[in-house]
């Protein structure tokens, strides 16, 4: 992990291939830290407890999918 000291509207740049992602910093407040992200189209930008929540209640439903299809095709789940 790269770490970085940046002051108000100072920013980060990364270049990759598929273009380049700019991140400043907006503001400082109360213990918050407010970033502005830019980013080509190709990139999907999303928080990370986001990532978290979604990937739970992916397995859940393919746990559920994988019940309901035991049970239609007759197959105990015990």
């Amino acid at each position: 992990m790269l770490v970085l000291s940046r002051k108000k509207n100072q920013g980060v740049l990364i270049k990759g291939k598929d273009g380049d992602i700019r991140i400043v910093l907006i503001e400082i407040d109360k213990g918050k830290v407010r970033l502005g992200i830019e980013a080509s189209k190709g990139y999907s930008i999303i928080r990370e407890e986001l990532v978290s929540e979604i990937e739970g209640a992916n397995k859940m439903s393919a746990l559920s999918d994988l019940e309901n299809i035991k049970r239609f095709i007759g197959e105990s789940s015990e």
